[in-house]
């Protein structure tokens, strides 16, 4: 680990703090009670309201981070549950919207569960929560612009989403996926190992 990312981690944790009902983690848990409402509004085609609703999802996951920083609300509760309502707002919409490329879903499966477990490992070995780096970014942002395109394409064009432009988006999407994944297999690796440098240090 670099200098600099140490710095960071001991700057978050001088901020954290373990208050669990403050406002972005209320936003957060508003986040997971619209997923089955966007997931309803979709099924029962009203497109422009799914949309919206999703819209108002990814605001708030912005939001509820800015409000964190500012006001020093960061707080390992949240850095957990932020993503949490995240990849499981992704997982639904895909379904949604993918469902008949189901490799999508499994890659994004896979990886959430796979760096989940490393990230809860990492937790109990450093007793520290890692923030999301640039490429987890990238691929949620990517996978929003393109849930906002797929679900207002048939409300738009008044025809179902082109397969050859979803097929392409799909490859995107689980290239992103993929990036993400080793990048943060790499990361979380490196943690341990140096944990496990540490703690050899430390009995010697």
């Amino acid at each position: 680990m670099s200098d600099k990312e140490r710095e960071q981690i001991q700057q978050a944790q001088h901020v954290d703090t373990d208050r669990i009902f403050t406002l972005p983690n209320m936003l957060s848990f508003f986040r997971l009670l619209l997923i089955p409402l966007i997931v309803y509004l979709f099924e029962t085609d009203q497109y422009w309201w799914a949309f919206g609703m999703l819209l108002l999802s990814g605001a708030t996951d912005v939001i509820d981070g800015w409000i964190a920083r500012t006001f020093h609300l960061v707080s390992d509760f949240g850095k957990a549950l932020d993503p949490i309502a995240d990849k499981l707002t992704q997982i639904a919409v895909l379904f949604c919207l993918m469902r008949q490329y189901w490799w999508v879903l499994a890659a994004l499966l896979i990886k959430e569960v796979t760096i989940g477990i490393l990230g809860l490992v990492a937790l109990h070995r450093t007793h520290s929560v890692y923030s999301a780096g640039w490429y987890g970014k990238l691929c949620t942002v990517v996978i929003y612009l393109s849930m906002f395109v797929l679900i207002l394409w048939q409300p738009v064009f008044g025809v179902p989403a082109d397969p050859t432009f979803v097929l392409i988006d799909s490859i995107v999407i689980v290239a992103l996926i993929l990036l993400a994944f080793v990048k943060y297999l790499f990361y979380f690796l490196r943690i341990l190992r140096e944990a496990r440098a540490d703690d050899t240090r430390q009995a010697q």
